[in-house]
């Protein structure tokens, strides 16, 4: 990695850190102690993760990216994971049965195995969006903007973006719900 990579990223720090930190504090449900460890990892992984120092075409998108998986392996960790989906998909009439994605844990051992499975099903139905409606899903749910600020971001009009999202909440309910 070159001297040039090391500086993009420095420059990444630099604009995007506190920005970051925000994100992963209001995830967390402020918890800025973790937020800030999950920031550095998020760098760090980035530098990691760089083998020849290309110059990526949206790194900003690629550190939310790193951020957004460390927080599912923050809240798998933590066993709270459940209860953040719960919040993160109860609107537009996707009201999901009350036991299928909370994993609490005075659940009984099926009941977590059948949450357990409902995240999964989330999960891969999250990865499978095509990708600009996961970019507009996950900008809308994870870093809780607005339609017309996510509409700025991508370059689309604010009706395309709630187009996205209508289609990816669809989406999630059907892949959750077990159809195809």
């Amino acid at each position: 990695m070159g001297e040039r990579f090391f500086g993009v990223v420095a420059e990444a720090y630099k604009a995007w850190n506190a920005e970051l930190v925000g994100f992963l504090n209001r995830q967390l449900k402020r918890s800025p102690d973790t937020a800030q460890d999950l920031a550095q990892e998020t760098f760090a992984k980035w530098l990691a993760a760089s083998k020849s120092g290309e110059q990526l075409e949206k790194p900003r998108a690629y550190l939310y990216e790193i951020a957004r998986n460390l927080l599912r392996d923050h809240w798998r960790r933590e066993g709270v994971r459940g209860e953040h989906v719960v919040a993160s998909l109860d609107d537009q009439a996707f009201e999901p049965p009350a036991d299928s994605l909370a994993a609490h844990s005075g659940l009984q051992p099926e009941a977590r195995a059948d949450a357990n499975q409902r995240l999964r099903l989330l999960q891969m139905a999250i990865d499978d969006m095509p990708a600009r409606q996961r970019e507009a899903f996950l900008l809308y749910r994870y870093d809780e903007l607005r339609c017309e600020e996510i509409a700025i971001r991508m370059g689309i009009s604010v009706r395309a973006v709630e187009k996205h999202l209508q289609l990816a909440l669809a989406h999630c309910k059907r892949r959750v719900q077990g159809e195809a």
